[in-house]
């Protein structure tokens, strides 16, 4: 039988996948290498090609999520179609995870996970700053928004809600959730000087 080989990237992707699925069901100290290739039908390795140990499989997982959700970001940063306060809607509070990128958040909400957690929200908060602080660039250029320290108030808005939102460290119900986020749009408005109320 012809040995049947996959594109590096996709089984790459399939190892992630499978491996982040075990850690959320059985925890990372009780997922072993062996547990991942006997769930994905591969030999051992198969794994090592593309890893070299269980935590360079978590922080691949997470750029994998990061970098989706920055292509996201850019997406919208650029979109000329949408005002500057509907820019910062949709990447502060109406980002939809794919089911992938949720997995990894269900696995960093853990609680054993917490250090992990905290990592995460610094590289995400860091890497988005520069793409919300050209966001309230745009809302003062066109009148929207009126505040002198762009990526300040960017790093601020990033910072309040990225830890404000979380589930992973407030347990909100869904309907104080919702409060939140209005309250959220009134906070930001307020902040960047914006005409809405």
């Amino acid at each position: 039988m012809p040995r049947i080989s996959k594109d590096p990237e996709v089984r790459r992707n399939e190892i992630l996948d499978v491996a982040m699925e075990l850690f959320k069901i059985n925890g990372f100290e009780h997922t072993s290498v062996s547990d991942i290739v006997k769930k994905m039908g591969v030999a051992q390795g198969t794994f090592y090609y593309y890893f070299s140990s269980k935590e360079e499989v978590v922080n691949a997982a997470c750029e994998r999520t990061l970098s989706s959700r920055l292509a996201d970001v850019k997406h919208t940063t650029e979109n000329a179609g949408l005002t500057a306060f509907e820019k910062l809607s949709k990447v502060i509070w109406d980002a939809i995870p794919t089911p992938q990128e949720q997995t990894v958040l269900d696995y960093l909400h853990d609680a054993r996970n917490i250090t992990l957690h905290q990592k995460w929200k610094v590289a995400e908060i860091t890497a988005l700053i520069p793409y919300v602080a050209e966001i309230v660039r745009q809302g003062v250029d066109s009148g929207v928004f009126s505040v002198k320290q762009p990526e300040e108030a960017a790093e601020f808005l990033l910072i309040g809600s990225a830890f404000w939102l979380d589930d992973g460290v407030f347990r909100w119900t869904e309907e104080e959730l919702a409060k939140k986020k209005h309250a959220l749009r009134w906070i930001f408005d307020r902040l960047l000087g914006g005409e809405k109320g």
